[in-house]
């Protein structure tokens, strides 16, 4: 954990139905003012007690974190015109995945399983009974009650999270088979999950050597596919 640092357990409106939720491990590392972005943009303090986000929460959102939440990070401001890959990615996925009309930043959630910034995912014990009840409060509970239709996580260690946090898998694609979509990463496994306490599904994606959404190319036809899926378990 950062010392100092501001937790950030979600961002984005939680006073209306998004059109994607996104599950993400935690924050990553801080920016407290003496951190660069990509080890090469001079970054100024973000994310400190006296930083930039602080400010803005006590001057411009009457103290509240929720409503300065409301208002995605404008990265390119912040960075001199640089983008954030991680942002960039999952919002080009869901895109992609919704793909009806253009999806607004303001329009997905994004939740944190650990609030607190790190310069590295390690491991939480999400088999503690008090860790558990935590996540269950402020991320199983508002994913359900915010009532998306798609709910996300990218990469491996939710494949093992999810079932301890109180979601079932009730199905799975992809990994040994293939040929089952169209441009389909050899390794790529999804995997559908259902809590077990309401009707929320998340939707859990992972292949080998990277945490990242799939390709442009595999989305139509892997949405397809996972269409089919949940009618199925319908």
């Amino acid at each position: 954990m950062v010392d100092g640092a501001m937790p950030e357990p979600f961002n984005g409106r939680l006073d209306r139905k998004p059109k994607a939720i996104l599950l993400a491990l935690n924050p990553g590392n801080a920016f407290l003012g003496s951190e660069t972005f990509m080890s090469k943009i001079p970054m100024p303090d973000l994310q400190s007690r006296r930083g930039k986000f602080a400010l803005q929460i006590n001057e411009e959102c009457d103290g509240s974190y929720t409503n300065w939440a409301r208002h995605p990070y404008d990265w390119p401001t912040l960075t001199g015109g640089s983008t954030l890959p991680f942002f960039t990615s999952r919002m080009r996925f869901v895109n992609d995945w919704v793909s009806e009309e253009p999806v607004e930043p303001d329009e997905v959630v994004w939740f944190e399983l650990y609030p607190w910034h790190s310069k590295s995912w390690s491991f939480i014990d999400v088999r503690d009974a008090e860790v558990r009840n935590l996540i269950d409060t402020y991320v199983a509970q508002p994913i359900a009650a915010l009532d998306s239709e798609w709910t996300f996580a990218f990469g491996k260690p939710w494949f093992d999270i999810l079932p301890v946090i109180g979601f079932d898998k009730v199905a799975e694609i992809g990994g040994a088979a293939v040929g089952l979509w169209d441009h389909q990463t050899p390794s790529r496994v999804v995997g559908i999950f259902e809590s077990r306490t309401s009707r929320c599904r998340v939707v859990a994606m992972r292949h080998s050597g990277s945490a990242g959404p799939p390709k442009q190319s595999e989305v139509p036809s892997l949405r397809e596919l996972v269409d089919s899926t949940l009618r199925d378990l319908d």
